[in-house]
C-alpha cells in the first residue's frame, strides 16, 4: 500500500497546499471557542478573499435588504459554517482555474461548485446536520482532477477529452486505464495533507464507492448521488442525460424518493446560475 501511494505521489507531483487563509478559516471554525471577530481579523488580511465575501453576502441567495459593506456586518448573516463553504470555495477555485482560465477548468470547476451545491440540498433533504460540511466536501470531491492536470498536462488533457466525447465512458475508469490509478485516491492524499476531517478524506476516496465509507457514510453517499446527479444533468466533463438514479448505492443508502430527486433537480441549476456568475464561472 505505501508503494502504491508513492507511485502516486511521484506520478502526480508535489500536492497542493491549502491557501493559508483558508486554512485559518477551518481551524477557527471548528473551535467552538471562536467569535466573529476572529475570523473578522484572518479574513481581512486578504483583500480579494474580503472583496468575494461581501460580494456573496449581498447576493439573492441571502435576501438581505440592505446593502452590506463591512465582513463584520456579513458574518451575522452568513454564519461561521456558511463563511466558512464560502471561504473555502473561493480559495479552493484557485487550485482548479489559471490565470488563463480555459474551457476544461472551467467545466471542472463548474462540476465541483454544482456538487457542492447538490450536497448542501441533498444534506437537508436526508437528514444530514452538517449541510456545510456537505458543501465543502462536495466541493473538494474531485480535487485530485486539477491536481493531475497541471501535473500530467496534455496527458490529462487526453484524458479529459475522451471522457468529455465518449459519454459511455467515465473518469474513474480511464484514469485506471491510462494511468493506474484515478482522482479519488489522489485528491484523498490531497485532503490528508490539509488535514481535514477523516470523513472528508474518506468521502473524497470513495465518493464512487460509498458502500465501502465507514467514518461517515451518510456524507459519502450524500456527495456520491450529488455527482451523479450532476452527471445526469451535464453539468461537466462527464455527460449521461439517460442515467438512472434509482438504483444506484447512494439513492438506497439515503432513501431519497423521485419527488425529492426532482425538486434537487430544478433548484440546482438555478442556484448554479446564480452562483456562476459570484465565483467566476461565465
Amino acid at each position: 500500500m505505501e508503494q502504491r501511494i508513492d507511485r502516486i505521489t511521484r506520478s502526480a507531483g508535489d500536492l497542493p497546499a491549502l491557501p493559508a487563509v483558508a486554512s485559518h478559516v477551518m481551524r477557527l471554525v471548528a473551535d467552538p471557542d471562536t467569535c466573529a471577530e476572529d475570523l473578522e481579523r484572518v479574513i481581512l488580511r486578504d483583500q480579494a478573499m474580503t472583496a468575494k465575501v461581501l460580494k456573496i453576502s449581498n447576493s439573492a441567495l441571502f435576501g438581505v435588504r440592505h446593502r452590506i459593506g463591512t465582513l463584520s456586518q456579513a458574518i451575522p448573516i452568513l454564519g461561521l459554517r456558511t463563511l466558512r463553504s464560502l471561504v473555502v470555495a473561493a480559495s479552493t477555485e484557485s487550485l482548479f482555474r489559471s490565470k488563463n482560465s480555459c474551457f476544461k477548468e472551467k467545466i471542472l470547476w463548474e462540476h465541483s461548485l454544482a456538487v457542492a451545491l447538490a450536497s448542501r440540498l441533498l444534506a437537508r433533504e436526508s437528514g444530514y446536520r452538517e449541510t456545510e460540511q456537505a458543501f465543502v466536501a462536495g466541493l473538494i470531491h474531485d480535487i485530485g482532477k486539477p491536481v493531475l492536470d497541471k501535473t500530467l498536462g496534455d496527458e490529462y488533457q487526453e484524458i479529459v477529452e475522451h471522457v468529455y466525447n465518449n459519454p459511455e465512458t467515465t473518469f474513474h475508469e480511464t484514469e485506471m486505464e491510462k494511468l493506474g490509478f484515478d482522482h479519488s485516491e489522489l485528491g484523498a492524499l490531497v485532503v490528508n495533507k490539509w488535514k481535514l476531517s477523516g470523513g472528508l478524506e474518506e468521502t473524497v476516496r470513495l465518493h464512487h464507492a460509498p458502500k465501502s465509507a465507514v467514518l461517515d457514510p451518510h456524507l459519502c453517499a450524500v456527495v456520491s448521488l450529488a455527482n451523479l446527479i450532476c452527471v445526469k444533468l451535464e453539468i461537466g466533463p462527464e455527460k449521461r442525460p439517460d442515467l438512472d438514479l434509482s438504483f444506484t448505492d447512494a439513492t438506497a443508502m439515503l432513501d431519497v424518493d423521485p419527488g425529492q430527486l426532482d425538486l434537487i433537480f430544478n433548484t440546482v441549476e438555478e442556484t448554479l446560475a446564480i452562483e456562476k456568475e459570484m465565483f467566476s464561472i461565465n
